[in-house]
C-alpha cells in the first residue's frame, strides 16, 4: 500500500506572512490527526510549520476564484484582460509564484 505523500492546507489567513494565531489554532491540530488517521503512526509534533507532512501553505485568493470561474483559467494565468488589474495583478503573480513552488516541491518529493 502506498502512503499519500503530505497535505496541503489552504485558505488560511495571513498577517505579516504567517498565520494567524486562531487560524494556527486549528491548523496546529491537523499534524497529530494526519499521523494517526492517515499514516497509522503516533507523533509529536505540535504545529503544522514542523511538520515535514505538511507539503504547503496556501493563501486564500479571495477575489481570483471568481475571476478565475468567469475566465475558465487557473487563479494563477487570470490576465488583465479577463479582469485581473492593480492589486490584482500582484495577487495573481504571487498565486503563480506560491502554486509553481508548489509544483517543485511535489515533484522532489515524488523522486
Amino acid at each position: 500500500m502506498e502512503l499519500p505523500i503530505g497535505y496541503i492546507i489552504m485558505q488560511y489567513t495571513s498577517k505579516e506572512s504567517r498565520p494567524v494565531k486562531s487560524y494556527l489554532r486549528w491548523a496546529n491540530r491537523i499534524p497529530c490527526v494526519y499521523s494517526e488517521y492517515v499514516l497509522r503512526q503516533s507523533s509529536s509534533i505540535q504545529t503544522v510549520e514542523e511538520d515535514s507532512n505538511c507539503i504547503a501553505l496556501l493563501k486564500h485568493y479571495h477575489s481570483l476564484a471568481p475571476m478565475s470561474m468567469e475566465a475558465h483559467k487557473p487563479m494563477f494565468l487570470i490576465k488583465p484582460a479577463d479582469g485581473a488589474i492593480g492589486a490584482h495583478l500582484y495577487a495573481v503573480q504571487r498565486c503563480y509564484e506560491n502554486f509553481e513552488a508548489l509544483t517543485k516541491k511535489i515533484i522532489s518529493i515524488c523522486k
